[in-house]
């Protein structure tokens, strides 16, 4: 097996237990930051593994947190999926594309993309110069993920790719 696909299958391992994490995190009265912060760093890592096709891209890969995006955007137009999930092609684009602002939501919940603004892991301060800790935050994200139709369904979308990923994407 060449390395590449070693890094993938890691990948997945590893995104498939911060799912697991931020799924048994939502069962406790912990803090919204905890959940969060697994969400993003199951879905940076499923979108790497998706993503890695050769060792020349591995770095860029490593360095990046921006993937999450790109991966909805390389599976709308993956046949396999389209089969699966009984959609037409412009039926599949289509769906994806209604998901790409919260996925660009969850994606900006990584510290190096969030700046000055609300992410899981780090304080903050904001234009105002108020100081926050991710513990004290609202995080009205989580509400929008598990309320609005957009957001229950990303959410569902995650949990099948992630336990379906091989037959999906391989």
């Amino acid at each position: 097996m060449s390395e590449w696909l070693n890094w993938r299958s890691a990948f997945l391992r590893q995104a498939r237990s911060d799912w697991e994490a931020y799924q048994k995190i939502a069962e406790f009265e912990w803090p919204i930051c905890h959940q969060l912060h697994y969400l993003q760093m199951a879905t940076e890592k499923l979108s790497k593994a998706l993503l890695i096709a050769d060792d020349a891209e591995l770095e860029g890969l490593m360095s990046s947190h921006t993937a999450f995006v790109k991966f909805f955007r390389v599976i709308a137009n993956n046949r396999k999926l389209q089969k699966a999930l009984g959609m037409n092609k412009s039926q599949q684009r289509a769906r994806f594309k209604t998901l790409l602002p919260l996925a660009h939501e969850v994606e900006l919940l990584a510290p190096a993309l969030a700046q000055h603004r609300p992410n899981p892991e780090y304080p903050w301060k904001d234009a105002s110069r108020n100081i926050f800790a991710p513990a004290d935050y609202s995080f009205p994200l989580l509400k929008r993920l598990q309320q609005s139709p957009q957001g229950t369904q990303l959410l569902k979308y995650v949990e099948i790719f992630l336990k379906h990923f091989e037959e999906l994407f391989m």
